[in-house]
């Protein structure tokens, strides 16, 4: 299996995904009924350089993968490249699921918002809670943050990192270990994920630790880093899907 990422794009989508080369056309097609809300019969799929260009439209497609037994290998599809999915159904309404001009809106102004009593603005108050709280005294300090760490943590490595109290895990590839101007300070950990599911592109506050494509970035402690091997997810596959693709 060989994963690369790329761009898809539909009239009403935009994402970037990770797909197989030896994905053929017609399995594609499958794979992005769930994504774009298109039937198989009813895409028509083309190969732009990138996303800029399919979705502007000031360039023709490299390609139109209408052959479903050719893999997206044998189109010579490449890492960033965008397949944009156009969609044929006679049926279909341009912006019917996107346009929220006809959706009707409540609306409160502030001084009824801050009249209820229904609302978390009420909740705060009634329990002293946020900017409502009283102003403690005689604060204690946590410790400063541990400089020692898992030594296998090291740039290049493999690795899963710790969100939230579940416990669930992000995977990625670690490229900075060490002091850094973050928060309270202390030794940090930067991973470039798989997925992007983070804020940055490797640079906090002006000071550049590392460089990956935007929202790709994370720092975390290191008791929140677990190296071993963790291979890069497919993130066209389903939960209940157990063949390659």
């Amino acid at each position: 299996m060989t994963l690369i990422s790329i761009f898809v794009t539909s009239p009403d989508t935009h994402s970037e995904r990770r797909v197989d080369i030896s994905l053929t056309i017609g399995q594609l097609k499958d794979k992005l009924v769930p994504i774009t809300g298109i039937s198989p019969q009813y895409q028509v799929l083309s190969l732009y350089p990138n996303s800029d260009f399919a979705l502007s439209g000031s360039s023709k497609a490299i390609a139109q993968l209408s052959e479903e037994d050719r893999t997206l290998d044998e189109y010579g599809v490449k890492e960033w490249q965008c397949i944009k999915v156009d969609n044929t159904d006679p049926n279909y309404r341009p912006g019917e699921f996107t346009d929220e001009s006809n959706l009707e809106r409540f609306e409160l102004t502030n001084e009824e918002y801050e009249s209820r009593n229904d609302t978390v603005l009420s909740h705060l108050k009634a329990n002293k809670l946020g900017r409502f709280a009283p102003t403690p005294t005689n604060l204690t300090y946590p410790p400063p943050p541990s400089t020692s760490y898992d030594p296998s943590i090291i740039p290049g490595a493999r690795c899963e990192v710790c969100h939230g109290s579940a416990g669930s895990g992000r995977r990625g590839t670690v490229r900075y270990v060490g002091e850094a101007s973050i928060g309270k300070g202390g030794v940090w950990v930067g991973v470039e994920l798989d997925e992007p599911q983070a804020k940055g592109d490797g640079e906090v506050e002006g000071k550049r630790y590392f460089k990956c494509s935007p929202l790709h970035a994370t720092f975390v402690r290191p008791d929140k880093v677990t190296v071993g091997d963790f291979p890069e997810e497919d993130l066209m596959a389903s939960d209940d899907d157990e063949d390659e693709i």
